[in-house]
C-alpha cells in the first residue's frame, strides 16, 4: 500500500510573513517565535500549539459522536514553554535549546454522561492523536481532562 502524504507549500512575502498553501487552504505565519504582545499573524510556535491543541479536541469531538455522546462544550486551553528562547535569537552565552520543553493543557468538556466515558474518551484520544504520538518522546506533557456541569 502506498502511504498517504500530506503537502504544504510556504511562500514568504516582503511583509516578513509566509503563507502557508494546504490543499484548497492558506493561511499566513509570523515569526518563528514572537516576544511581541501583538503581531500582524501568528508565530509558528503558536500555530504549532494551536493545531496540537486543534488535534486533541477534533479527535475527542470525533470519538464522542462516534459513542453518540452529546457534547454541550468543548475547549482546550493550552501553553508551551522552550527550553531555551533566547538560543533561537542567538545570543551569545546561552545554552539548551530552542525546542519546546514543555506543553501543559486541559481540555474542558461539558455533557451529558457519566465521567468514567469520558476519560476512556480522553484516553482514546491521546492514543489516537497524531501529534500527541509524534511528540511525547520529546515534550513534557502535563494534560488534563476537566469536566464540567
Amino acid at each position: 500500500m502506498t502511504p498517504f502524504v500530506w503537502t504544504v507549500r510556504v511562500r514568504t512575502d516582503a511583509s516578513g510573513t509566509a503563507t502557508v498553501f494546504a490543499r484548497n487552504n492558506a493561511f499566513s505565519v509570523g515569526d518563528a517565535i514572537s516576544f511581541r504582545t501583538t503581531d500582524i499573524a501568528p508565530s509558528a510556535l503558536e500555530l504549532m500549539l494551536g493545531a496540537f491543541c486543534a488535534d486533541l479536541t477534533a479527535t475527542f469531538r470525533s470519538l464522542a459522536n462516534r459513542s453518540r455522546i452529546t457534547l454541550d462544550a468543548l475547549e482546550f486551553s493550552a501553553n508551551c514553554t522552550l527550553n531555551n528562547p533566547l538560543m533561537h535569537i542567538g545570543v551569545r552565552g546561552e545554552t539548551g535549546h530552542p525546542g519546546i520543553e514543555r506543553i501543559e493543557g486541559t481540555l474542558y468538556v461539558s455533557a451529558d454522561a457519566p465521567p468514567e466515558d469520558l476519560e476512556a474518551l480522553w484516553a482514546e484520544t491521546l492514543k489516537r492523536s497524531p501529534l500527541f504520538n509524534t511528540l511525547q518522546s520529546a515534550v513534557i506533557f502535563e494534560l488534563r481532562l476537566s469536566i464540567t456541569p
